[in-house]
């Protein structure tokens, strides 16, 4: 009886042995998969933040050369207005210039042998006038026809830069040929040519 019961109790003590060594194992495995899930949505979560990060870089050095580039182009167009602000002052250039946009709002209007009417701003109004002869000799030039016009009694706004608006007498009809329409035009067409140039975009 004693013999049997020590082997019993060497069975019993046997297979606590195993079976504790099987549970410490499955416990060790279980550890290990938790551990490795941890650090698999750890690196993830870090892979995440860095693309966010690559991301929102990215995002603020586009921010940053489309604002340079905006900089640049608005500093072009403001060269651009003093250089027209010059030239208006100049009194000789700036005549020839306006009869060249008489001219060429009168053609635009084609309205032959009806009187036309050319406004422009108030302290413009001697060079206006001493741009018609010009203006219809070009005209004649052109069309082979003569130009019938005369400097307006309106003026324009004080924030044009300058320039002609050529009207028929109803005024019903007009050709907007000042700086800041010639600007605006000149912009909408140009502009994407000069970024292109400018910054290959």
């Amino acid at each position: 009886i004693y013999s049997e019961a020590r082997e019993k109790a060497s069975e019993i003590e046997q297979e606590a042995e195993e079976n504790y060594t099987i549970e410490k194992q499955r416990m060790i495995e279980a550890e290990k998969k938790k551990i490795k899930s941890e650090f698999e949505r750890k690196e993830k979560q870090v892979s995440i933040e860095k693309r966010i990060k690559q991301s929102n870089l990215q995002k603020e050095e586009r921010l940053r050369v489309l604002k340079e580039r905006e900089v640049l182009m608005q500093d072009m167009i403001a060269h651009t207005r003093t250089k027209l602000l010059n030239l208006s002052r100049d009194l000789p250039k700036y005549t020839t210039v306006l009869a060249g946009l008489i001219a060429q709002s009168a053609i635009e209007l084609r309205i032959e042998g009806k009187p036309l009417v050319a406004i422009g701003l108030a302290r413009d109004r001697a060079a206006l006038n001493a741009s018609l002869s010009e203006a219809k000799a070009k005209y004649k030039q052109a069309t082979g026809k003569d130009l019938d016009i005369r400097v307006g009694d309106k003026t324009l706004p004080e924030d044009e830069m300058g320039g002609v608006i050529v009207h028929t007498v109803d005024d019903r009809i007009r050709s907007d040929n000042t700086f800041k329409a010639r600007e605006e035009a000149l912009l909408q067409e140009l502009l994407p040519r000069f970024r292109n140039l400018l910054f290959n975009a």
